[in-house]
Parts: structure tokens; C-alpha cells; sequence
């Protein structure tokens, strides 16, 4: 192919040599090869770029479809994850549930002697409360122990001042004197306060008649044990059982 340059020459040579054949035909003939010769070079790089703006297409076209082949893989694995683990959960629940259903049944199978173990073990310690009872009610001291001994072992006899004074080897006053210093009550308070702790305990326990309970604790009169029960509960000891036990119906 003729350059462009070649074909200037050309047009130019014939122009002027030969100015008497030159005409606006043969002028357009000369003008259209020379925009081929033009074009061709255009047409070229055009061409070249446009491979290399489809090369560059088809990369990016590749590196976006690894990238969702990816995505897609990890998405995958990221759904088989959360299936097993919904998989474990559904079983750790299930195991769960049955778990709770066996301690149920196991529950109701032990009740009942679970609640005969607490009724024995409440038996035991009221028993215990009562043996420990007359413990706590007179103070604690080595030197009036053998005076709260004595009157423990000898409440429910017919005893006064007089008696536990020769049972421990002291004078009347002296006994009296050295009780009220460090109790702050008498022999004679203490003793009544023992028989009235063993009143209360058989009327509560015991279905005895009033009369047969106030023997049984060393009183040879009932009537002074009636007035002396009142005077410390404010109520007669018929009265103050029937109340009790009500009040023990109630609670259970």
C-alpha cells in the first residue's frame, strides 16, 4: 500500500505537470485514497485497543467470577456449618428433654419417701426439742449446777427451798441469796417454771386428764396447780391445750 506521503506526491506531481487534464474528479480520487491511507492506521490501533480493552474485560470478567465461585463455596460450607450445628442442637435438646422426663418420673417415684424421711426427721428433732427443753431452761454455771440437777431429777415430788438446800449443803437464805445474785430468780421460781414446762409438754402430748398432769408434775392440790398455770399463761390448762393443738391442725 502506498503511504500517504507518497500519494501528496503523486496528487501534487500531476497537478502541476499536467494542469490541462486535472479536473475535480481525478482531485477526489487522489483525496479518497489519501483518507484510506489515513484510516488504515486508525483502524489499526482501534483494532489494538479494542483487544486490549477486551483482554482486560475478560481478566476482570475472570477474577469476578472466582470470586463469587468462592463466595459461593464459602456460603456452602457456611450453610453445612449451620445445619450440623442446628443438627447437635436438636439433639442436645432432645436429650435434654428426656433427661428431665426420667428425673421426673424418678421425682414422683421418691416423694413419698422422701416425704416419710422428713415427717421421721421432724419426729426426731421435736424429740430432741423436748429432751433438750429443761437444758435450756436453766442457766449455764458450775456453781449452781448441782442446784438445777437436783430440782431436774425431783421437780414432780412434792420438793420446796428447804429441800434443795440439804440436796446441795447450804442454809435456806445462803441458797437463796447466792440464786437470786446470779439468776436473777428464786429456787422456788425455778421450780415452778420446770413443773410448768413439764405441764405444757403433757398437755400437748399426752390426752391426761388435768387433774392426773398436775400430780404427775408435784402438785398434791389441783387447784393450786389451776391457779399457778393461769397466773403463768394466763389462761386455764384445758384452754391453753385446745388451743395449741388447733393451732397445730392448722399448720399442717
Amino acid at each position: 500500500m502506498v503511504s500517504s506521503n507518497g500519494i501528496l506526491e503523486q496528487r501534487n506531481f500531476l497537478q502541476v505537470t499536467l494542469p490541462h487534464i486535472w479536473d475535480h474528479d481525478i482531485s477526489d480520487v487522489y483525496d479518497e485514497q489519501l483518507l484510506e491511507t489515513l484510516r488504515e492506521p486508525l483502524r489499526q490501533q482501534s483494532f489494538l485497543a479494542l483487544q486490549r480493552t477486551n483482554r482486560a474485560l475478560e481478566s476482570k470478567v475472570q477474577e469476578l467470577l472466582a470470586e463469587l465461585t468462592t463466595a459461593k463455596k464459602q456460603f456452602c460450607r457456611e450453610k453445612d456449618s449451620d445445619q450440623q450445628i442446628q443438627t447437635e442442637l436438636e439433639k442436645s435438646l432432645s436429650l435434654l428433654q428426656a433427661t428431665l422426663d426420667s428425673t421426673e418420673e424418678l421425682l414422683s417415684a421418691i416423694a413419698p419417701r422422701l416425704e416419710k424421711h422428713v415427717a421421721s426427721k421432724q419426729c426426731d428433732l421435736a424429740k430432741y426439742q423436748r429432751i433438750s427443753e429443761p437444758q435450756r431452761l436453766f442457766p449455764t454455771g458450775v456453781q449452781l449446777k448441782e442446784v438445777f440437777d437436783y430440782i431436774e431429777a425431783n421437780y414432780h415430788q412434792s420438793i420446796g427451798l428447804s429441800n434443795v438446800a440439804v440436796a446441795v449443803g447450804y442454809s435456806a437464805a445462803y441458797l437463796t441469796n447466792l440464786v437470786r445474785r446470779k439468776t436473777g430468780k428464786t429456787v422456788n421460781d425455778w421450780i415452778f417454771e420446770r413443773r410448768m414446762l413439764a405441764a405444757r409438754t403433757l398437755l400437748l402430748e399426752t390426752n391426761q386428764p388435768v387433774n392426773q398432769i398436775a400430780c404427775a408434775i408435784g402438785y398434791q392440790y389441783e387447784g393450786y396447780f389451776f391457779r399457778q398455770f393461769r397466773q403463768f399463761h394466763g389462761t386455764t390448762p384445758q384452754v391453753w391445750r385446745n388451743t395449741q393443738r388447733s393451732n397445730v391442725s392448722v399448720n399442717h
